[in-house]
C-alpha cells in the first residue's frame, strides 16, 4: 500500500516539474477555490438557512468522477456507495440518509415516491454550473424543508463563447497489482476507464453529449490475507442534455432544461461468502436504467404594482429500471427479474409580491402527480397539492432580520395533511460578523416500496416528523473567515428500512476555518462533530444507544494552490468509524495546466494512500487511481 502511494507522488511531481519548465504565461489571478459556508452565500438569500455552495470554478478543481464526490465535499455532507464508477450513490447531510433527503435538479424535485432515494451517479459533472447544499430550513427553495437536508443541482445556461465547441476527456487508471494465490496481474487495469463528454454553447442554448466505460476492475481486501480482484462491476452509459434559455421580451423569459441517460451495469461487486462464486460474485447479474428529465419555465417581470414577478413551471420525470438477479439458495440458482417504470410530473406557479422595501413576500401553488408500475409493488400513485409561502423581514437598517416560511401539502394514497414550517432570524452583531438561529418543522411519509415490496413491506409504518434547530455564527476579518454551527435534530418515527424508529436524536457542530495565506494560497478546514441517540424502545440519553450507522466525526481539509497556469488541490478527509463501518483516512491531489487559451489539461490522483474503506459495508471502494483528461475548446 505504502509503495503504490508514493508511486502516485513520485508521478505527480514528475510531470508537474515537467510541465515547470516551460515558458509560463500569466493567465490572471486565480478564482476562490474554497466551498461557502456563510450565511450570506448565493444559495441562502437570506434565509438563515445553513447552506454550503459548491461553485463551477471549485468543480473545475476538484477534477471530481462523480456528482456525489462533490457533494461530499462540504462539511456535514458524505455519501454512500456500493462501488467504484457507476454505482449506486447518495447522499448523507448531518447523518440522516438519501430517504430523508430531497434533491432537486433546476429547483425541481427529483425524489420520487418509489423509494424516496436518487442516484446522483445518474447525473453526469459537465452538465453542472453549482450545486447548493441546505442543511437546514428551506434555503432559497423556499417551498418546504426536509427531515435531513436538500440538494439543489444548478445546470449551465447558455452564454457568448469565441469557442462554442468543447470536447473532454479522461483515462482512469488503477496500477496493476499482484493478487489471488498466484502473482497474476490485471494489466488492463491501466485503462480501466474512459470518459468522454463534447458540448456545444452558444448564447441561449447549451447542448452536451456524453459516455463512459468502466470495467472497476480494482484490488482489495476482504477478511482474508490474499488480494482479490473485483469481477462483474463494469459499467457502460451514455447522457445527453440540452438547455435552452431565452429572453421572449424585456418582462418575459422562457427556458428548457432537458436530459437522458442510460447505464448498462452488472452487480454492485460485494464480497459476501458464496459457495458457488469466489468472492461472492454472481456473474450472470445486471441491471439496466434509462432516466429522462424534462423542465418548462417562464418568468414574467414588472406583472403590476401588487405583483413583482410570476414564474410558471412544468416538469416531467421518467425512470425505467430492469434488474436480472441470480440467488442462490442452498447450490440451486433462482433466476429472479423485476422491471420499475416510474413517472413523475408536476406543475407550479410561483409569484413574488411587491410588499415595500423591507419586507419580501413569495407564495407558490404546486401540484405533483408520482405513478409507479412496478413488477414488485403493482400500480401504485400519489397526488400531491401543497402551497406555501415564504418571506422576510428587515428591521434596524437590514441589521436584523426575520425569514418564515410554511408549505401545507395534501398527499392522495393516504388522505394526508403534510405541514412544513421554518422560522430564521439574522443579526448583525457588527459589520462581518452575523449571528443566526433557525428552527424548521418536516415530515415524510413512507414510499411505495416501504409499504408495498413483497415479503419487505410493512404496511403500518408511519410518518416521519422532525425538528431541526440551528444556531451559528460567522466572522471574516480579513483573510480569514471562520463559521460556527450548533445543530440539533429530532425525529419521530424516522423510518430505517420498513421500520420505524420511535425516537431519535442527533446533536453536534460544525466547525469551519477559511484562509488565504497569500493571493495564490487558500487553505480550508472543518470538523463535524455528530452525536446521535435512539432513544426507542425506552432507551434514555443515559443508555447512550447509537442511531446505527451514523458517523460521530469526519473533519475536511483542502490546500489551494495557484502558480501561473497551474491550479493544484490537495484534499484530506478523515472519516470517522461507524457501527458497521471502520474509519478512513483519504488524500487525494488534483493539478489543472492551462496549456493554452483553448487546451486545458489535468491530472488527479485519487486516494494517494491506497486506503482500504468501504462506504457500504460488503462492497469495497477503489484504491489508488490515477487519472488523466483534459478539455479542448474550439
Amino acid at each position: 500500500m505504502q509503495k503504490r502511494g508514493t508511486f502516485s507522488l513520485v508521478l505527480l511531481l514528475t510531470v508537474f516539474s515537467l510541465f515547470a519548465t516551460q515558458d509560463l504565461v500569466d493567465l490572471g489571478t486565480a478564482y476562490e477555490l474554497v466551498i461557502a459556508e456563510t450565511p450570506l452565500s448565493e444559495a441562502e438569500t437570506n434565509t438563515a438557512s445553513s447552506v454550503s455552495v459548491i461553485t463551477q470554478e471549485q468543480i473545475m478543481a476538484y477534477n471530481a468522477q462523480t456528482t456525489a464526490e462533490l457533494v461530499g465535499k462540504a462539511i456535514g455532507t458524505s455519501f454512500n456507495s456500493v462501488g467504484g464508477l457507476g454505482s449506486l450513490q447518495t447522499v448523507v447531510i448531518r447523518g440522516a440518509t438519501s430517504s430523508k433527503n430531497l434533491i432537486y435538479l433546476d429547483g425541481v424535485l427529483l425524489s420520487s415516491a418509489h423509494d424516496g432515494t436518487v442516484d446522483l451517479s445518474i447525473i453526469p459533472i459537465d452538465i453542472i454550473e453549482r450545486i447548493e447544499i441546505v442543511k437546514s430550513g428551506p434555503g432559497n427553495l423556499g417551498r418546504t424543508n426536509a427531515i435531513g437536508g436538500m440538494v439543489n443541482i444548478i445546470t449551465k445556461k447558455g452564454q457568448q463563447s469565441e469557442t462554442p465547441f468543447s470536447l473532454s476527456f479522461e483515462n482512469g487508471s488503477f496500477l496493476p497489482l499482484a493478487y489471488g494465490t498466484s502473482s497474476s496481474r490485471n494489466w488492463l487495469s491501466l485503462v480501466d476507464s474512459q470518459k468522454l463528454d463534447f458540448s456545444y454553447t452558444s448564447e441561449d442554448i447549451v447542448a452536451t453529449i456524453g459516455g463512459l466505460a468502466a470495467q472497476n476492475a480494482y484490488t482489495y481486501k476482504d477478511d482474508t490475507p490474499i488480494i482479490k480482484l473485483r469481477k462483474n462491476a463494469q459499467v457502460y452509459g451514455i447522457n445527453g442534455s440540452i438547455s435552452y434559455n431565452k429572453d421572449i421580451s424585456k418582462s418575459m423569459n422562457l427556458s428548457s432544461n432537458s436530459y437522458a441517460d442510460y447505464q448498462d451495469l452488472a452487480v454492485p461487486g460485494g464480497y459476501v461468502i458464496n459457495p458457488l462464486y469466489d468472492e461472492g460474485l454472481t456473474p450472470d447479474d445486471y441491471s439496466k436504467g434509462f432516466n429522462f428529465n424534462t423542465t418548462n419555465k417562464i418568468e414574467v417581470t414588472d406583472v403590476n404594482e401588487l405583483i413583482e414577478n410570476v414564474t410558471a413551471l412544468a416538469s416531467y420525470n421518467f425512470s425505467r429500471l430492469f434488474f436480472h438477479d441470480e440467488v442462490d439458495f442452498y447450490n440451486g440458482m433462482v433466476t429472479t427479474e423485476s422491471t420499475h417504470n416510474k413517472h413523475k410530473a408536476s406543475a407550479q406557479i410561483d409569484a413574488k409580491w411587491n410588499v415595500g422595501q423591507t419586507y419580501v413576500l413569495n407564495t407558490g401553488l404546486l401540484y405533483t402527480l408520482d405513478y409507479v408500475d412496478s413488477t414488485a409493488i403493482g400500480k401504485r400513485t400519489r397526488h400531491t397539492i401543497s402551497s406555501s409561502a415564504h418571506g422576510s423581514a428587515y428591521f434596524l437598517d437590514g441589521r436584523l432580520s426575520i425569514h418564515p416560511s410554511l408549505n401545507i401539502a395534501y398527499l392522495s394514497d393516504n388522505a394526508m395533511i403534510s405541514p412544513n414550517a421554518s422560522l430564521g432570524i439574522i443579526y448583525a452583531v457588527v459589520p462581518n460578523t452575523d449571528v443566526k438561529a433557525s428552527i424548521s418543522y418536516a415530515e415524510d411519509v413512507p414510499t411505495f416500496s416501504a409499504l408495498y415490496w413483497p415479503g419487505y413491506a410493512n404496511p403500518d409504518l408511519k410518518a416521519e416528523k422532525g425538528i431541526n434547530v440551528d444556531l451559528g455564527v460567522d466572522t471574516k476579518i480579513g483573510p480569514l473567515s471562520y463559521e460556527s454551527v450548533l445543530f440539533g435534530r429530532d425525529v419521530i418515527n424516522a423510518i430505517t428500512g420498513n421500520t420505524n424508529i420511535d425516537h431519535s436524536v442527533y446533536l453536534g457542530t460544525e466547525q469551519s476555518v477559511e484562509l488565504e495565506l497569500a493571493e495564490q494560497i487558500t487553505l480550508q478546514a472543518s470538523y463535524l462533530y455528530n452525536k446521535s441517540y435512539d432513544l426507542s424502545g425506552g432507551n434514555t440519553f443515559a443508555d447512550n444507544v447509537e442511531v446505527w450507522g451514523n458517523r460521530n466525526h469526519t473533519a475536511k481539509g483542502s490546500l489551494f494552490l495557484t502558480l501561473d497556469r497551474f491550479e493544484s488541490v490537495v484534499s484530506a478527509e478523515y472519516l470517522g468509524a461507524t457501527s458497521s463501518l471502520d474509519s478512513a483516512f483519504l488524500l487525494n491531489l488534483s493539478v489543472n495546466m492551462q496549456v493554452n487559451k483553448k487546451l486545458k489539461a489535468y491530472l488527479a490522483v485519487d486516494n494517494v494512500l491506497n486506503t482500504s474503506y468501504e462506504l457500504t459495508s460488503g462492497y469495497p471502494m477503489p484504491g489508488t487511481k490515477i487519472r488523466i483528461g483534459g478539455t479542448v475548446r474550439f
